[in-house]
């Protein structure tokens, strides 16, 4: 009788036990080149179940990360490439034979601008590793919201003149943000406006505040896109069109720093754009606590 109920005891916990064998063995075939397996839901136990479908959410937001880090690192060994490149064919052809001082002089000069470019990417890159991390210290005050408008429009008004664009500020009230954050912000979406806006139009500036917090936009005329390219547009190393393709100083991160930017304030940034060509980019920033 002994006997008996230990052989039936084991055969019921072997069978028990079955559920946490077949998972064992589909979470061995997990690994960074096989990230689409999951744990097996149906047909287990309520309790395993349960821990089946926390591990495979928890696998899905691995594989998000993964594919987003390799994507980023092959945009980014892309971005870096090409000054590089520039770099190593500048100087072979500058060492293939002798040169003048002038022509030396010359070779620094664009020698140094394609290393400015690189200092750029690595900069953006240092502060959207530490935003992820959340290793950025946030220390806010309270600012004027038309004088740091104006200020942004003092500064690129010499390149805006460049393309005969103008801006309109409308703006009233006091925000509590980190100033030189906000100011970064605010420069990178003049600075797209000013780069891929039409030539001619005016750029708008506008902020208010309430007691929900305060909101700026930034709106400009530019050629038509749809509103799911505008979404797009804040991914790291977004390239929509020809012109977008350029190199240029923002190397395509100007956008994803003001979303990280945002995020560190816990705010939301979004953009509107319409069928007339005009796109509006829109801070939203809470209130103080």
């Amino acid at each position: 009788m002994t006997l008996l109920s230990s052989l039936l005891g084991f055969l019921l916990l072997k069978r028990g036990l079955g559920p946490l064998g077949v998972m064992r063995d589909r979470a061995r075939q997990v690994s960074p080149t096989n990230l689409t397996v999951r744990l097996p839901e149906e047909n287990m136990p309520s309790e395993l179940r349960q821990l089946a479908h926390s591990c495979n959410a928890m696998l899905d937001r691995v594989q998000s990360g993964y594919e987003h880090l390799s994507q980023f690192s092959s945009d980014l060994a892309h971005e870096i490439r090409t000054p590089v490149n520039v770099l190593m064919g500048q100087t072979q052809v500058a060492l293939a034979q002798p040169r003048s001082t002038t022509e030396y002089e010359t070779l620094l000069a664009s020698n140094l601008e394609e290393l400015t470019r690189i200092t750029h990417i690595v900069e953006n890159i240092l502060f959207l590793s530490r935003a992820d991390h959340n290793a950025v210290t946030l220390q806010c005050q309270a600012i004027e919201l038309s004088q740091e408008l104006q200020k942004v429009a003092e500064y690129f008004e010499g390149l805006a003149d460049e393309r005969n664009m103008s801006f309109l500020i409308e703006a009233s009230g006091i925000g509590y943000a980190n100033p030189v954050m906000f100011q970064r912000a605010i420069n990178n979406l003049v600075i797209n406006a000013i780069r891929y806006g039409d030539a001619d139009t005016c750029i708008v500036l506008a902020a208010h505040s309430d007691s929900h917090g305060f909101a700026v936009t930034v709106e400009n005329h530019c050629p038509t896109v749809t509103q799911q390219e505008a979404d797009r547009m804040f991914r790291r190393f977004y390239r929509g069109d020809t012109s977008r393709s350029q190199p240029t100083e923002s190397n395509g991160l100007g956008l994803a720093i003001v979303t990280a930017i945002m995020d560190i304030h816990a705010g939301n940034v979004r953009a509107e754009a319409y069928d007339d060509g005009h796109i509006t980019f829109r801070l939203d920033f809470p209130a103080k606590e």
